[in-house]
């Protein structure tokens, strides 16, 4: 029995070293480089003061795809924490995901909008910002929403 429990505990060990290296040797996908003939869509970004959050900044970042009509429809995807998902040499690298998965008819025209959560500035010259992510994603009322889609003054 007590080899038994041993060879588990070794086998446990040896299961989560192997699990840690995986992640760290993680290899993207060929939808998320660059593909030869896949027309590139446009990322523009943005800032903006919110007025319900009490003047904190925000920066956010709008995917267009090259295939995009204006007199057609289209889909559209927002991602929280928007900058982590709209860097192109990233780890998720949305738009070059969109790029190819659009390019191959495997998902529909789809227009990307990528937030960062609010920050105040510092008000001394060379400070850093304070962040209102937690704020913003943790309270339990209406006010993010609002924040997000009633853009007033944007």
């Amino acid at each position: 029995m007590k080899s038994l429990s041993l060879s588990f505990l070794f086998a446990l060990i040896v299961s989560l070293g192997a699990d840690a290296y995986a992640a760290e040797d993680y290899k993207l996908g060929s939808d998320s480089q660059p593909q030869d003939g896949v027309p590139t869509g446009v990322v523009t970004k943005y800032s903006w003061t919110s007025k319900i959050f009490s003047d904190s900044v925000r920066d956010y970042w709008v995917y267009v795809p090259a295939q995009y009509d204006n007199a057609k429809s289209a889909c559209v995807m927002v991602f929280q924490d928007g900058q982590n998902y709209a860097n192109p040499t990233g780890q998720f690298r949305v738009p070059i995901v969109f790029d190819n998965l659009i390019h191959k008819k495997e998902m529909p025209v789809t227009i990307g909008i990528f937030i960062n959560p609010g920050v105040f500035p510092s008000s001394e010259p060379g400070g850093r910002s304070r962040s209102n992510r937690s704020f913003e994603y943790d309270t339990l009322s209406d006010q993010y929403a609002h924040g997000l889609f009633i853009w007033s003054g944007a």
